[in-house]
């Protein structure tokens, strides 16, 4: 997988943050219900967030009981967008660098968590750096919204697949060894506990909450702009694509998509010993 220091991960999203934002439902209620009990978040908790984005975390996180977010995002107008939204709380703080960057006393943090970002990650890496970054006992939290799977493909997703035959894959789905569809990156359960673990963390858990979501024309074409192997296409590959989806959402859904949407999350503890 690649770094976001050398991948267009770093900075390709922020080329239309307002469309990332329209595009990307919010994660669900339950999430951040379950991470407040399991990570203990309170009054006092102090949490580093990797890769912000326009604060589709970042803000449901505030609205909990937490003293201070300090929020890592490399493109600057992936920020401008997360200060607008965030509308002054101070209890934010955005570190506008990539997060190899990033330099942090070790154990300053109570919590860490990266919403649809470590996969930008060299994975190990940066999970033993954000080991160390935490205190005796905190915990890092990481999810992933599961759009579509191609193992069973919505009817959506079927209409829309001519479009996308020969493009390249995103960064978001495992390696696999013999044919036939892939599990998914976030939804590959034992790699992810597995790399937690190999980085030191215990207590490694995962839940997926599933939801069913109603994309209007708009929000299903910004959606498809978002996806990695959409943005980095060249621009006039670009253009086809999105114009296709639009289409298609249009005139065979009429302008309203509804999608199974997973969110799969994962969470780990930093040994108190």
């Amino acid at each position: 997988m690649a770094s976001i220091k050398t991948s267009a991960g770093a900075t390709s999203f922020g080329a239309d943050a307002a469309a990332y934002a329209i595009g990307r439902p919010p994660y669900p209620e339950d999430l951040f219900a379950w991470l407040k009990a399991c990570c203990n978040l309170g009054d006092s908790s102090r949490g580093l967030e990797i890769g912000a984005g326009t604060g589709l975390a970042t803000l449901p996180i505030l609205a909990l009981p937490v003293a201070e977010i300090v929020a890592v995002e490399p493109d600057p107008a992936l920020v401008v967008a997360l200060l607008s939204a965030a509308r002054g709380d101070r209890r934010l703080t955005v570190a506008p660098e990539r997060f190899e960057a990033y330099s942090s006393p070790p154990a300053a943090f109570d919590f860490a968590f990266a919403a649809a970002s470590f996969h930008w990650l060299r994975r190990m890496k940066a999970a033993v750096r954000i080991r160390d970054m935490l205190k005796p006992g905190g915990w890092l939290a990481l999810w992933w919204p599961v759009f579509e799977q191609s193992s069973r493909p919505d009817a959506f997703a079927t209409a829309v697949a001519h479009l996308f035959e020969g493009l390249e894959e995103g960064p978001r789905r495992s390696p696999v060894t013999a044919p036939g569809p892939r599990t998914p990156f976030a939804l590959d359960a034992a790699s992810r506990l597995g790399e937690l673990r190999r980085a030191g963390f215990i207590d490694c858990a995962h839940r997926v909450f599933t939801r069913r979501v109603v994309f209007s024309t708009e929000a299903i074409v910004a959606l498809h702009a978002s996806y990695s192997r959409v943005a980095g296409a060249p621009p006039v590959v670009r253009e086809r694509l999105l114009e296709g989806v639009h289409s298609i959402a249009r005139e065979q859904f009429r302008g309203a998509v509804e999608r199974e949407v997973t969110t799969s999350a994962f969470i780990a503890r930093k040994p108190t010993v």
